[in-house]
């Protein structure tokens, strides 16, 4: 890439020296893609991590390495996203069952399932759908959806994706990488390295990997997460970032409130929306500490 990217610190050089292995796995007629970083680690407990709406696998690339050392890590790319394949449409029960599918040829389950954003919402609904396959479960910034009244529509709010527009250099497509919301605090080189992930090379220049039909078809959850948090019994966790204006720490308090095994939520300073960008050290220290007394069984609010 252009020398004039900016200059990766030395704690995301010594990340970027784990080296995930890709695999695929075929559900309902889509490749779905995954990283795994140490497979042969069957002795240790598994995690699997779910990326944001848009978002791919390689978005905890950094967050990874502080994990290998207690758990077998493997990070997946929803279909329509990332390097996955893309559908015809798209929908919540979908997403769970790619994310069991994933579970299933890795033999993780039960998995210490996290997941980020849109990761999160749909981490919920695979853990209420498929208990037996998770063992704990976390969430990290996610807004989720409250009951509603009546013959009410449900929404998310979520912002239309432009069409893709092809751009003729690398360089001239990551200048055009945001963030959705834009607030962050991210390191220059780090954010260079999930804009360079979310793009693929095609002829004529470079494309956004996502599906631009997501926001169009994409079906409406069925049943909204705070009707089925008061029916996930394994230890379950939130966290939020300090500034975040998708998770504040009011609709932190509202999340874990909902949750029939939760804790207090954890917030993590100086993060917005995209915690593990922002405050990537801070977050996979935070994870390590989390994780272990969810498998524990502590609760957090003792």
């Amino acid at each position: 890439m252009s020398s004039s990217l900016p200059s990766a610190p030395a704690w995301m050089t010594d990340a970027l020296r784990y080296i995930p292995e890709s695999r695929s796995v075929d559900v309902e007629g889509c490749a779905i893609h995954y990283l795994c970083w140490n497979p042969k680690a069957t002795d240790k407990p598994p995690l699997l991590l779910a990326h944001g709406f848009c978002a791919h696998a390689h978005w905890w690339d950094v967050t990874v390495p502080a994990l290998l050392e207690h758990y077998r890590v493997v990070a997946l790319d929803f279909s329509g996203m990332g390097d996955s394949g893309h559908r015809e449409h798209y929908s919540h029960p979908q997403y769970c069952r790619e994310i069991v599918a994933v579970i299933e040829a890795e033999n993780l389950t039960p998995v210490n399932l996290v997941g980020h954003s849109f990761g999160g919402l749909v981490s919920i609904q695979t853990t209420a759908r498929f208990p037996d396959k998770v063992q704990s479960l976390t969430v990290i910034d996610s807004r989720i959806s409250l009951p509603r009244n009546g013959d009410e529509t449900p929404s998310r709010g979520a912002s239309e994706l432009r069409s893709k527009r092809v751009y003729p250099t690398l360089e001239q497509a990551m200048a055009r990488f945001r963030l959705i919301p834009e607030e962050n605090c991210t390191d220059p080189a780090l954010f260079a390295h999930v804009a360079r992930g979310s793009l693929r090379e095609q002829d004529g220049g470079w494309v956004w990997k996502f599906d631009d039909r997501i926001t169009q078809t994409l079906e409406p959850v069925e049943v909204p997460e705070a009707d089925l948090l008061p029916k996930i019994t394994c230890p379950t966790a939130f966290i939020f970032g300090e500034h975040s204006i998708v998770a504040p720490r009011e609709m932190a308090e509202k999340t874990v409130a909902y949750m029939a095994n939760g804790r207090a939520p954890i917030e993590i300073a100086d993060a917005h929306h995209h915690v593990l960008l922002d405050q990537p050290l801070v977050m996979r220290e935070a994870l390590v500490t989390l994780l272990a007394e969810l498998r524990a069984g502590k609760s957090g609010k003792d």
